[in-house]
């Protein structure tokens, strides 16, 4: 781990901590050089990695301070069935994709009886993070069904999946069933999060059911817990 990372993820805890509270000032740069042993080069690399991701903010003359708790702030009531493309919009941002994948899995037994397959079928696994206004804010594992309609290129999956479904079968989601619960996430899901590792996200497992009543996705959504709020 480099230098300017370890500084980075002490920083980044002290602001999801609260140690450092929205709208608080960091320390100087030669005072965070003397408290991490580092030049400030280092220092400079650490501040602007969580100003990329939508943390700190620089200000000319003043210094650098901690962004706002209300820079990305998303609410999902767990009733409305909304997708997160909708769910980001509703809350006044622009909703963005990265890091997508697609393949063809087996997958969990678990998954594959809440969707209805057979053990040992395959379905299509779409792999995702989606961001508000460019800040990380969730990170998804889309189990999709099998269906001859469904596309194989990533790019295909850059925006909403309800929509996309609602394409391939002519008819709209319309219902979840969803499982809450904190967890630790893996350390690479914690670094595509732009979190601290350790730091507790919530995880989201949600079946996905056409108005008709057929399973068609089943998503497992790990998300930020200190951008998105369940109600």
């Amino acid at each position: 781990m480099s230098r300017a990372h370890r500084v980075a993820r002490d920083l980044e805890r002290r602001v999801l901590d609260g140690t450092y509270p929205p709208g608080s000032q960091l320390p100087t740069e030669p005072d965070l050089c003397a408290e991490f042993g580092v030049s400030r080069t280092t220092v400079r690399a650490a501040v602007g990695t969580l100003q990329d991701r939508g943390l700190l903010s620089r200000e000319q003359g003043r210094g650098t301070f901690v962004r706002s708790a209300d820079h990305v702030d998303l609410t999902m009531f767990l009733d409305a069935n909304l997708s997160m493309t909708a769910v980001i919009r509703a809350a006044g941002h622009d909703p963005g994709t990265t890091g997508v994948t697609v393949a063809d899995e087996v997958p969990p037994t678990a998954v594959a009886d809440a969707l209805g397959l057979p053990h040992g079928a395959t379905c299509r696994v779409l792999r995702r993070i989606r961001t508000a206004d460019g800040v990380p804010s969730f990170e998804s594992a889309d189990h999709l069904v099998p269906h001859p309609g469904l596309p194989v290129e990533a790019s295909a999956y850059t925006g909403s999946v309800y929509e996309l479904l609602r394409e391939t079968y002519g008819r709209p989601v319309a219902t979840g069933i969803a499982r809450v619960e904190a967890v630790v996430p893996a350390p690479g899901t914690s670094a595509r999060l732009g979190i601290a590792d350790g730091a507790p996200v919530l995880r989201l497992s949600q079946v996905h059911t056409l108005d008709d009543g057929r399973p068609v996705m089943y998503s497992v959504i790990h998300l930020r817990s200190d951008v998105v709020h369940l109600y």
